[in-house]
């Protein structure tokens, strides 16, 4: 059952429930485009080389700097190398407390990264495109329930979510009460 909460928690509640939808599409982003379905697989080490930051991702690091990649020989074929491996480097290393009102950048440290996206295998630019805004859209649905009512009205209901609130507006009445929302 849904427990009330007090109105006067509201805009922390909101921005609470924004700060998570924001972090869980960043995270998603970050999952989605860290597939071979998005990014272009040679050795996987582009596809794995997703991550997310208030300053802009450079890429900057070298597949033969890190392992397994440095292990695989690349097919330079346009075709998946043998023993390719698509691991997310950096998902774990996140910590997802972005603020919803800051600029977050969603890039790829792997130093080739102007070349793979630019790769006719690339599916980046379709994801930025179609997906991206389903995705957003998705994510950030839900809507809090408010309801307000007054003694008077024809409304006669006793509940914990029910309580008097006195010079408030157009509850300045002390037969008037503020329906607290409830938070599903």
């Amino acid at each position: 059952m849904a427990k009330a909460k007090r109105i006067e928690n509201a805009p922390k509640d909101l921005t609470d429930k924004l700060e998570r939808d924001f972090n869980i599409l960043i995270k998603t982003i970050i999952t989605d485009l860290s597939t071979e379905q998005y990014s272009a697989v040679d050795t996987g080490f582009f596809a794995s080389s997703w991550t997310a930051s208030t300053q802009r991702p450079r890429p900057d690091q070298p597949r033969k700097d890190h392992a397994p990649w440095s292990g695989i020989k690349p097919s330079r074929d346009g075709t998946r190398a043998s023993g390719a491996v698509v691991e997310p480097r950096f998902l774990d290393t996140l910590s997802f407390k972005f603020k919803p009102y800051s600029k977050v950048f969603v890039g790829n440290r792997s130093e080739y990264a102007a070349r793979a996206l630019a790769s006719p295998r690339s599916g980046v630019p379709q994801y930025v495109q179609k997906e991206l805004n389903k995705l957003i859209s998705k994510t950030f649905t839900d809507k809090p329930k408010l309801s307000v009512g007054t003694f008077g009205s024809g409304v006669k209901y006793k509940s914990e979510n029910v309580r008097p609130l006195k010079g408030f507006g157009l509850f300045g009445g002390t037969d008037d009460v503020f329906v607290d929302y409830i938070n599903p």
